[in-house]
């Protein structure tokens, strides 16, 4: 299967990403990106979508499914309020900006289309902590397909394969026409599959938590669409009292600093937005990077040395646990006199635990707090 070039789709468009947005309104907007969107009639329009503000052309503007897709491109990058809008003239890049289109908050119940009525028997799950949360209600049973990287729970193997979660094959997945598909929405790019699946009528819901409280929330919303709402509110209530016993065991001592790291060449650590945050908190630490604004950020070996981490852990994206090496930590230069390094206190963390926010994720803070432990003792 081809990679695929489009970054969106509505039901009679595509997007194209072209070059960045030059209006002053997206000057600040790092993550701003323009599209050219190509219609099956040939029409051509344009868009430009900024995390604070969203521009299409006239000829954009008239396409009702637009509203969606700026939303899931939106919520892949951690914001949820639309504020989209027509410029006038023909530039839609922000220059004379005119009359709103949509804004305002949104939910992901705005982005899913879960049927309602009978429980959804069929289902395709595309993101490896979206089939964790059907194992968890129960309905893994249910499961036609799934993308390649799921690798939980136990019979997994044995079910068909659709792709990358990036990347699934679309027209496979209207082909078993499924009763319902667990999305996602937790990076960017996920955004593609989301609108694709739209365009072609495939019902979904959509997952994208950004804190432990939006996993129990989906815990919720997906056993009520499945049908096991009882069983959904059980695991709310496992997955809270598993937070409570973790916070009990670490009441009264001070917090021990810690970096986590996500990748090792770029640096990439979890900032200020990161569900990693309460992860590292619950194990009776804090991280060291929390006040970097956003989900990921990218430091030196510098701002390591500066942060003075007493207890730092591996957990690199895509890599198996027996995989990572934590000397790669302490090898680099000046990272050798770190307290960590010094102390012994540089673990492996396995990332299907600290890189899936769902139903597993606790098990994340207990292995930190096992390590965290260790620290304090010594």
């Amino acid at each position: 299967m081809r990679k695929p070039t489009e970054q969106w789709y509505t039901p009679t468009a595509s997007a194209v990403r072209i070059d960045r947005p030059n209006a002053p309104a997206f000057e600040a907007d790092s993550r701003a990106e323009q599209f050219e969107v190509r219609y099956a009639d040939g029409r051509l329009g344009r868009a430009a979508f900024g995390l604070e503000l969203q521009i299409v052309d006239s000829v954009a503007a008239g396409d009702p499914g637009l509203p969606f897709a700026a939303r899931a491109w939106l919520t892949a990058r951690g914001q949820r309020t639309i504020n989209l809008r027509v410029a006038n003239g023909n530039g839609g890049d922000g220059g004379d900006v005119a009359t709103p289109i949509a804004e305002g908050p949104f939910t992901m119940s705005d982005l899913s289309s879960a049927p309602a009525g009978t429980p959804s028997r069929r289902l395709i799950t595309l993101c490896p902590s979206n089939v964790e949360m059907v194992h968890a209600l129960g309905c893994f049973d249910r499961v036609i397909a799934c993308d390649v990287s799921s690798d939980y729970p136990p019979g997994i193997e044995d079910v068909e394969r659709l792709g990358q979660d990036l990347a699934p094959d679309l027209a496979r997945i209207e082909e078993l026409r499924p009763d319902l598909v667990v999305s996602s929405l937790t990076v960017p790019g996920m955004e593609r599959v989301v609108t694709g699946l739209a365009a072609r009528g495939v019902p979904q819901i959509v997952l994208a938590p950004k804190s432990f409280s939006d996993v129990l929330d989906d815990a919720r919303r997906l056993g009520a669409a499945l049908g096991v709402a009882e069983r959904g509110a059980s695991l709310v209530q496992q997955l809270e009292n598993e937070r409570a016993e973790l916070e009990r065991s670490h009441a009264g001592r001070a917090p021990v600093r810690v970096y986590l790291e996500w990748w090792p060449k770029p640096m990439f650590t979890p900032g200020r937005d990161c569900y990693s945050n309460e992860l590292i908190a619950l194990a009776g630490g804090v991280n060291v990077f929390r006040d970097r604004p956003a989900a990921s950020v990218e430091i030196t070996p510098a701002d390591v040395i500066d942060a003075q981490p007493d207890v730092c852990f591996v957990s690199w994206c895509g890599v198996a646990l027996e995989k990572l090496d934590p000397g790669n930590l302490i090898r680099r230069a000046g990272l050798e006199a770190l307290p960590a390094a010094q102390a012994g206190n540089v673990f492996p963390l396995d990332e299907a635990y600290t890189g899936r926010p769902g139903p597993r994720m606790l098990e994340a803070s207990r292995i930190m707090a096992r390590a965290i432990d260790r620290a304090v003792r010594q």
